[in-house]
């Protein structure tokens, strides 16, 4: 289901997505919801990658303790 949204945008974003408009023959309105999906995507990989280097920091930290635990032995 499609809502309205309304959002400011610049001048030179504004030019922009007219002429990729008119240049692709695909309505604003769509490249639009295509670029929020392509920022949304990005944000989720970006969440995800964070994720998983925080728990690479978690496992090499836990590696350096067992290794300084060893090292005492």
């Amino acid at each position: 289901m499609l809502k309205t949204y309304a959002a400011k945008l610049e001048e030179r974003q504004i030019e922009a997505l007219r002429e990729l408009s008119r240049k692709t023959k695909i309505p604003q309105a769509e490249l639009l919801r295509q670029a929020v999906d392509l920022l949304i995507a990005k944000w989720k990989a970006d969440q995800e990658r964070l994720e998983f280097l925080k728990r690479v920091d978690e496992d090499l930290e836990e590696d350096r303790e067992a290794m300084e635990r060893l090292a005492r032995l």
